[in-house]
């Protein structure tokens, strides 16, 4: 752990960002209002054409500005430029608790093993589905946890120690690359969920409708679980779908997924 007094901060809170200026005040306010102040902020954005740089700035964000490579290499750009000790990913349309940054810093501090933590979400304003499945979601892969010994973390929240990701070269460019990250790591380092927190999200991703957003919970179960068909057409279409909806091409339309 970074020493308390050090004048590095504990943690840097790395957000990528294309045109948020609608969600991102609430994140950003939320960090704020944390009873933890031992942070930076880092939003690393793709180019915005609205004002989600002039936001991030009067909130104090350093603010680093890429060019159409999508979140998760945005993510890798930020966390090479990080101070702090752990890096805590996140996302725009995230609220977080007023104690997570304490909570997560007394979970770091007790266990000088510990790599990294992660914790379900809620989307707070979808549909009661939505609701329903998100929290049937965590409570599947905290099993497959606790079986497998396998972490399944989502940047929606995911802290671990920036000396740890940069060293495995941060998250590659593929579909689920949190998840992928978190279960390589998990193997040989200590990467669990946290159950005492939950993260609170936009159910923007849920207003595609049950039948398109599952097509995502269906892709990364077979990849994950039933590693036989990763070899599948369908998933490898459905891989290259989701890659592109962590870039610029998210707001093309869906391509019919050749067999």
């Amino acid at each position: 752990m970074t020493d308390l007094n050090s004048t590095r901060p504990l943690f840097s809170i790395i957000v990528p960002t294309f045109n948020e200026e609608q969600l991102l005040p609430g994140l950003l306010e939320s960090v704020r209002r944390q009873t933890f102040q031992d942070y930076e902020i880092i939003v690393a954005d793709d180019r915005s054409t609205d004002l989600t740089r002039k936001i991030a700035l009067g909130y104090g964000a350093r603010v680093i500005t890429n060019s159409g490579i999508g979140e998760y290499p945005s993510r890798n750009m930020a966390a090479k430029i990080a101070y702090g000790s752990v890096l805590i990913f996140t996302g725009a349309d995230t609220l977080l608790p007023r104690d997570l940054l304490s909570s997560v810093a007394a979970k770091f501090g007790r266990d000088p093993r510990l790599a990294g933590i992660y914790c379900p979400t809620y989307p707070y304003d979808a549909a009661l589905w939505a609701k329903i499945e998100y929290t049937l979601w965590y409570t599947l892969t905290t099993l497959l946890y606790w079986i497998t010994r396998e972490a399944n973390a989502s940047t929606a929240f995911f802290a671990m120690r920036t000396e740890l990701f940069r060293e495995t070269g941060g998250f590659h460019p593929t579909a689920f690359a949190d998840s992928s990250l978190s279960r390589q790591l998990s193997r040989n380092f200590k990467i669990r969920p946290c159950l005492d927190m939950m993260i609170f999200v936009s159910g923007r991703r849920t207003k595609m409708g049950i039948a398109a957003f599952n097509r995502y919970h269906l892709a990364m179960i077979m990849s994950v679980v039933f590693k036989f068909f990763r070899a599948s057409g369908w998933l490898r279409a459905e891989n290259e779908y989701r890659i592109g909806l962590h870039t610029r091409s998210k707001h093309r339309k869906r391509d019919s997924p050749k067999n």
